[in-house]
């Protein structure tokens, strides 16, 4: 008899400590899949949630870090996605520098004296290239 009361007692406190409560592991997976903006709307990050043509602003500009940190591209004729640029723009109009080359992607600026006309993003390991304006935002994404 004792121990079916020691046994009631002890599934009733380890109940009565899992109700009312919201899990914390819970509420940091719901705080990490959204995304408040500047303009204070709140959108979920994940994947189904964002059509490709629907843009966040802002996701798809030119920063001004990028333009610090760009080396003048020493040969252009070696980057894939010059071939691709060709649809949107004349990439030998503008000086062509290069942001970012890793084993991961490669960011290429389209300089327009010193202002940033476009950007090429090659994600290598997908075969992913964007495009994008600084005017216009993304013109093109697209498997290579």
């Amino acid at each position: 008899m004792m121990k079916n009361i020691f046994l009631i007692g002890a599934a009733a406190i380890l109940l009565s400590g899992c109700t009312g409560q919201e899990n914390p592991e819970e509420t940091a997976v719901k705080d990490a899949t959204e995304e408040k903006s500047a303009d204070g709307e709140v959108r979920g990050m994940t994947a189904d949630s964002k059509s490709k043509t629907e843009q966040i602003p802002g996701e798809y500009k030119i920063h001004a870090q990028e333009v610090g940190h760009a080396q003048t591209a020493s040969d252009p004729s070696e980057f894939e996605e010059l071939d691709h640029a060709k649809k949107h723009f004349i990439p030998e109009d503008y000086e062509i520098r290069v942001a970012n080359d890793n084993p991961g992607n490669r960011v290429l600026l389209f300089m327009d004296g010193d202002k940033p006309a476009y950007k090429t993003v090659l994600i290598k390991n997908q075969g992913l290239l964007k495009i994008i304006s600084n005017d216009k935002g993304l013109i093109e994404e697209t498997k290579i």
